[in-house]
């Protein structure tokens, strides 16, 4: 997993109101003793060492939790090798939240080896500990099949939009942060550039405003028959160590108000709720943590409020972001706040034995159920896909539960985001059997609007049946973000253009009818034929890798020699989180000093260059 700054302030500040875990030692640690500690847990990369590191943090952060605070700012540069005001940045945000996270942190009862886990990736999965689920009524026995219209609208899904109104052409594209493009207070303004950025976008840095405008001029002009879009989460950029609620809010207001202007008063946005949706980023309080983020809640019901009715805005504000609507008569979309799964939001750490805060998956039950009593339809959308390693196993396992009792004949589509990439995923049902015939449901990760990282920009689009409300298509567009620099000296705009439809793309190797949608068994059957050859750099396996990152020729080659192939495929198949099939690389490496375009990659990335993370952390 690649490494986030918080991980390192984690374990030097994070423990440092836990004094209700263990007696106070004689003589506290030494800041030279912690330090060597966390050094030998970022080198060895071992559970025993993580948990020590951790342990002799707390010590010394209870003798002194101003000292610990400081310590983090000091330790984080050398480590990182990030600039001071991104590591101060970050810690003073955070910090706070994690000291008041872990006041409830049992070590003696495994928090310590989960933290190390969750945050780390150095100790092993821990167990799921979540119950069964009790669901209202049991599934039907014979559920009623639902019927197909024939008559097909268009759908457009965006997600990961990440504008940055500070983007700046002409500056360094290669800089020392965590994004570049822009011009910061510590920026050195006589140094010669090593890459200037170009006015539509680099691959190192987050969307420009000009890019996000051209986009919907190319929606509203060649897209026909939009129904509705949706967007699944993140609308502010990756600036983290600078995210507040003064930053945020006005990029939400602009951002909804462009994507408005153009879609019209006739199409209905559904919107969902990033990680980076809120200020600081990642931090989203829970009932039982404290804290207080109403202030998102109200912003983003006041952005939406075209969209949404009254009703569901009351839910916005008052459901911690999550909501449900019918768009049309028997046609249900419940949009879900799924940072309360998300690995980074700190406030989840009080409460590790709560495996369903603020009580969202019993919502969903009641939505859920309501929606089968009335033979109503469902689409779910989310931004952390309860399938992404990002999720804690627990609330995974009980979003795997709803899925399982309600598929498929009540949910009919589930759509994500986060991972920037374009993806699939397949539910199963209760058996285990990863079979066709067991196959339940299909999750869709749209791909990212965002360039970040090294992958192009794009959008997608579902034809969608109006009876059954499952896909029939799917069509990806993108633009070739190599050819900013060419758009600039030539004066012409970014190229959108279809990069694939699924059907055409795969159904040469699973042929499909035309009358019959692009259901969970077709899913199933496309991953067999990618495990056929996946070798073979023309077959289906290697074409479904170039899409996934959106034929972005930086995107690193998942050569059949290795356990790329395999790992990617075995993914395709899980949806579980407990299931992950890629364990994620632990710990990190120093960013080399004089590397370019690999600035940022993780530490694994020699022997699985595949695992890339590009949403909700740093990278070394």
């Amino acid at each position: 997993m690649l490494f986030r700054i918080h991980t390192l302030t984690f374990a030097v500040a994070a423990v440092i109101c836990a004094s209700t875990i263990s007696a106070q030692p004689a003589t506290p640690p030494t800041a030279d003793q912690v330090r060597e500690l966390i050094t030998k847990a970022a080198t060895t990369k071992k559970c025993d060492d993580c948990t020590a590191a951790i342990k002799i943090s707390r010590e010394y952060a209870r003798a002194n939790a101003t000292a610990a605070v400081e310590l983090s700012k000091n330790i984080c540069p050398s480590i990182t090798k990030y600039p001071v005001d991104v590591c101060n940045g970050y810690i003073d945000m955070q910090v706070p939240v994690m000291i008041k996270a872990t006041q409830s942190a049992y070590f003696k009862e495994g928090d310590d080896k989960f933290i190390c886990h969750s945050m780390f990736s150095m100790c092993p999965s821990p167990a799921v500990t979540a119950n069964a689920l009790r669901f209202p009524r049991r599934k039907p026995r014979f559920p009623i099949k639902p019927v197909h219209s024939g008559k097909l609208v268009n759908v457009v899904h965006l997600s990961d939009w990440h504008v940055d109104e500070l983007y700046e052409p002409g500056v360094e594209a290669a800089c020392d942060k965590p994004i570049c493009c822009r011009t910061f207070p510590t920026t050195n303004t006589t140094a010669p550039l090593r890459r200037a950025a170009a006015t539509w976008g680099d691959y190192r840095c987050d969307t420009p405003i000009k890019l996000t405008q051209d986009l919907m001029k190319f929606i509203r002009k060649e897209i026909p028959n939009i129904d509705f879009a949706i967007l699944t989460g993140d609308i502010p950029p990756h600036d983290t160590w600078l995210e507040t609620r003064e930053t945020v809010t006005p990029i939400f207001e602009h951002s909804y108000a462009l994507i408005e202007k153009f879609l019209g008063k006739n199409i209905n946005l559904y919107p969902t709720i990033g990680n980076h949706d809120a200020g600081p980023t990642n931090l989203f309080p829970t009932e039982r943590s404290g804290g207080d983020l109403q202030w998102v809640y109200d912003s983003l019901a006041k952005d939406w409020s075209s969209w949404l009715s009254p009703r569901e805005l009351a839910s916005v504000r008052h459901n911690h972001g999550a909501y449900s609507t019918s768009p049309h008569r028997g046609f249900r979309l419940i949009s879900l706040n799924t940072n309360f799964c998300y690995k980074d939001n700190l406030y989840l750490y009080s409460d590790l034995r709560d495996a369903d805060p603020n009580h969202e998956i019993h919502w969903l039950i009641r939505e859920l159920q309501y929606a089968e009593d009335h033979k109503e339809r469902v689409w779910v959308i989310g931004h952390v896909a309860p399938y992404q390693t990002d999720c804690l196993e627990n609330w995974s396992d009980l979003y795997h539960q709803v899925i399982q009792r309600y598929s498929p004949h009540v949910v009919a589509e589930q759509f994500f985001g986060h991972s920037h990439t374009d993806e699939f995923v397949i539910y199963y049902g209760a058996d285990g059997n990863k079979t066709a015939k067991n196959a339940i449901g299909t999750a869709w990760t749209g791909p990212s609007v965002a360039p970040f990282t090294n992958i192009n920009p794009g959008f997608r689009t579902y034809q969608v049946d109006t009876g059954s409300w499952n896909v029939f298509e799917s069509v990806t567009y993108i633009a070739d973000l190599d050819q900013a620099a060419k758009w600039d000296a030539e004066g012409t705009t970014p190229n959108w253009h279809v990069e694939y439809s699924a059907r055409k793309a795969y159904g040469v190797s699973v042929p499909i009818a035309a009358d019959k949608p692009l259901s969970a068994a077709w899913w199933h059957n496309v991953t067999v034929a990618f495990e056929a050859d996946p070798a073979n750099m023309t077959g289906p396996f290697q074409d479904f890798w170039k899409r996934r990152g959106k034929s972005s020729k930086l995107i690193p080659t998942c050569l059949g020699n290795t356990t790329c192939p395999s790992e990617m495929i075995c993914t395709l198949r899980s949806a579980q989180g407990a299931d992950a099939c890629i364990v994620p690389g632990s710990g990190f490496r120093k960013r080399a000093e004089d590397d370019d375009e690999g600035v940022w990659e993780g530490v694994d990335v020699g022997s699985r260059p595949w695992f890339t993370k590009n949403c909700g952390q740093f990278r070394l």
